[in-house]
C-alpha cells in the first residue's frame, strides 16, 4: 500500500511539474533568401573549389559542388517550399521517359513525366538563380573588403 501511495505521488509531482512548466519560446521561421551563415559557408566552399581547381583535387572540387547544391536546396525550400517538395516527390518516384533516344518522342507522355520534367526544369532554374544571387553577395562584399583597404579605413 506504501508503494502505491508513493508511485501516485509520484507521478502527481510529476504531471503538476509538466503542467506548471513555461512553454519552449517560439521559433522564429528563418527568412526565405540566404542567412549569413550561408553565404559564409558558400564562399567558403567557393574558395575551396578555386583552390581544388588549381590543384587538381577532383574530390575537393566534387565536395565544394555537393555543399554549392545543398546550400541551394536548403534556400530554395524556404523560398518556395511547393517546387521543393515537388521535385523531392519526383526525385522519390522516377518516372522512366523514353530510354531509346532514336526514337521520336511519343505524341502522348504520361502526365507525371511531363510534370516531372518540367518540376525538374524549374528547380534548376531557381537553384541557379540562388547561386547566381549567393555568388554576387559575396562579390559585392569583396569589393567592399577592397575598397575599405583602399582608403585605409577599417
Amino acid at each position: 500500500m506504501r508503494k502505491t501511495i508513493c508511485s501516485t505521488f509520484a507521478a502527481a509531482a510529476a504531471a503538476l511539474l509538466t503542467a506548471c512548466a513555461q512553454p519552449p519560446p517560439p521559433t522564429r521561421p528563418l527568412p526565405p533568401g540566404p542567412t549569413p551563415e550561408e553565404v559564409a559557408d558558400y564562399a567558403g566552399a567557393l574558395a575551396q573549389y578555386r583552390s581544388a581547381l588549381a590543384s587538381g583535387n577532383g574530390d575537393v572540387v566534387m565536395q565544394a559542388t555537393h555543399t554549392f547544391s545543398l546550400i541551394a536546396q536548403e534556400i530554395l525550400s524556404r523560398q518556395d517550399p511547393r517546387l521543393f517538395d515537388a521535385d523531392v516527390v519526383c526525385r522519390r518516384y522516377p518516372v522512366a521517359g523514353p530510354t531509346n533516344q532514336r526514337v521520336e518522342r511519343m505524341a502522348y507522355e504520361p502526365q507525371l513525366v511531363q510534370y516531372c520534367r518540367n518540376i525538374d526544369w524549374r528547380y534548376n532554374k531557381a537553384t541557379i538563380a540562388i547561386r547566381q544571387d549567393l555568388e554576387a553577395k559575396i562579390a559585392a562584399e569583396d569589393r567592399a573588403i577592397i575598397a575599405q583597404a583602399a582608403t585605409g579605413q577599417p
